[in-house]
C-alpha cells in the first residue's frame, strides 16, 4: 500500500538501504497499532558531521545492537527539495522500531535532525515537519502527536526540546487551514483525555484561542510533560 506521506515531494525512500543488521519485528496489528506520532530530535548539532541518517544507522546498529536505525522517518534541515528539509523514509511504518521503550507498539518514530537546544527550527524544517504530520494525519496514521519526553518513562529526556507545540498550532494555523475546521470550544475547566497534550486542548479554542503558553501560566502546579487522565 502505498501511502499519501510516501508521495511528499520532497520525501526520499531509504528502506532497505541504511546500514543494519537484520530487520525489526512487525507490530502485532500492523499500521493499525500506531496510536502517537512520536517527534523526536538527534541531539546532534546541525554543524555536525554525524548529523545524518547513515551516522544513526552506524550507531544503532553497531553501537546499541539494534537491527535497523531507531526512527521510521526523519527530517533532514541540512539536505533542500523542492525548497522543503529532506524526508527521509528509514524504517518500514509496519515496523515496531527502537525508539520509545515500552511505547514502540504504539509510536512512530520522527526524528528532526539538530540539537534544538542549540539551534533554531528552520522555516524548511517546519515546513516539512508540517507536510509530513498533514498526510500522516490525511493517511490516518496515529491520533496523537507527543515529543519523546511525553512518553511514559522518558519525562527526563531532554527530547523534544524545540517547541514543537509551537510548530503545530501557531505556525501549522498561520500556514495552512488547521485540521478540524470546526474545533470545539473548551470549558473553563476541562478535564485531560487520553492522548490529550496542551497542544492538543489549545487547538480545541481555535487559531484565536487560548494558547499553550496561556494554559502553562493558567496552571502553574500542572506539569505538561507528565499529564493524567
Amino acid at each position: 500500500m502505498t501511502y499519501k506521506f510516501q508521495q511528499l515531494p520532497q520525501l526520499v525512500d531509504k528502506r532497505g538501504k541504511l546500514p543494519s543488521k537484520g530487520s525489526y519485528n512487525k507490530r502485532a496489528n500492523g499500521v493499525k497499532s500506531i496510536t502517537t506520532r512520536v517527534w523526536h530530535h538527534s541531539l546532534t548539532k546541525l554543524s555536525a558531521g554525524g548529523s545524518n541518517i547513515v551516522s544513526f544507522a552506524n550507531f544503532h546498529v553497531g553501537t546499541n545492537g539494534w537491527p535497523e536505525i531507531a526512527y521510521h522517518l526523519v527530517i533532514d534541515p541540512n539536505t533542500i527539495i523542492n525548497g522543503k528539509a529532506a524526508i527521509y523514509y528509514c524504517v518500514d511504518i509496519s515496523k515496531r522500531s527502537y525508539h520509545v521503550g515500552n511505547s514502540n507498539t504504539i509510536g512512530l518514530g520522527i526524528c528532526v535532525i539538530g540539537d534544538y537546544r542549540t539551534d533554531k527550527l528552520s522555516a524548511a524544517a517546519i515546513g516539512s515537519i508540517i507536510d509530513l504530520r498533514n498526510a500522516l494525519i490525511k493517511d490516518g496514521i496515529g491520533k496523537y502527536d507527543k515529543s519523546h519526553n511525553e512518553m511514559p518513562g522518558y519525562s527526563w529526556k531532554a527530547c523534544c526540546v524545540y517547541d514543537y507545540n509551537k510548530a503545530f498550532k501557531d505556525i501549522l494555523e498561520t500556514i495552512v487551514p488547521p485540521v478540524s475546521q470546526n474545533p470545539s470550544s473548551p470549558p473553563d475547566l476541562y478535564t485531560i483525555q487520553e492522548g490529550d497534550t496542551f497542544w492538543s486542548i489549545a487547538e480545541k479554542d481555535g487559531p484565536a484561542g487560548i494558547t499553550v503558553n496561556d494554559l502553562i501560566a493558567a496552571n502553574p502546579n500542572v506539569d505538561p510533560t507528565k499529564l493524567k487522565v
